[in-house]
């Protein structure tokens, strides 16, 4: 699974590995790039299928968060 997320607050990735390993998935690349008032990460994901599942939910709390706090 490869998503693509933007991310206004760096530690979000700290956040995110921690969940992967929590959730029994791994990464396989992670790429990082950062503008002005934000962060623009790809991230590789491996897994089984329902971890990967949970990860994506997981995620999208996450980000949905973040996106809110930003505000």
């Amino acid at each position: 699974m490869t998503l693509s997320l933007v991310m206004h607050d760096w530690r979000l990735l700290e956040r995110i590995v921690g969940l992967t390993n929590r959730l029994g998935c791994a990464y396989t690349r992670v790429d990082v790039r950062a503008g002005e008032a934000h962060y623009h990460a790809t991230i590789d994901f491996v897994g089984p299928p329902d971890a990967l599942r949970r990860l994506d939910a997981q995620l999208s709390r996450l980000l949905n968060d973040d996106k809110e706090m930003s505000r």
